[in-house]
């Protein structure tokens, strides 16, 4: 079995321990592999992706952090790109990461929802964003509100 079909085994059987793992033995191949899925057209699987992000940033930013900035980096880089290839998944994976934790990457949550406001292809993955970084703390949407009720 390869590691991207590893990686999909563990997320359908919900087996976080098995994906910890896999990050402790390598964390960029796992970053990798996450992604790839976050673009699957399953929507169920895209989405466990997406959410499995903010587990491993609350299992593992305290000790990784850059790591993580990291991921939020690329995620709103990709949002920006104009090659035409858009992560569509790019403001729920980042409000996931945020969620998780918000006192270290809390400054990114902004960054995204204007990122995000800007292309209407984010609208539906932003307003999914919305209720992560809600349900966490409503300080995190509070400048954007506005905006993000008229999605």
């Amino acid at each position: 079995m390869n590691y991207k079909e590893e990686i999909f085994r563990y997320l359908k059987e919900n087996n976080c321990d098995a994906l910890l793992d896999m990050f402790d033995r390598d964390p960029h191949g796992l970053r990798r592999g996450l992604t790839r899925l976050t673009y699957d057209r399953d929507e169920d699987l895209a989405g466990q992706a997406a959410a499995f992000f903010g587990m491993l940033a609350k299992k593992r930013a305290a000790s990784w952090p850059e790591y993580f900035r990291e991921i939020i980096r690329r995620h709103l880089w990709a949002m920006n790109e104009e090659s035409g290839n858009m992560d569509w998944r790019a403001p729920e994976v980042i409000a996931h990461i945020v969620a998780a934790e918000p006192d270290l990457f809390g400054e990114y949550a902004p960054v995204m929802i204007e990122a995000a406001l800007m292309e209407p292809i984010f609208y539906p993955s932003l307003r999914k964003a919305k209720k992560i970084l809600a349900s966490k703390d409503r300080k995190l949407i509070e400048y954007h509100l506005p905006s993000l009720e008229r999605l």
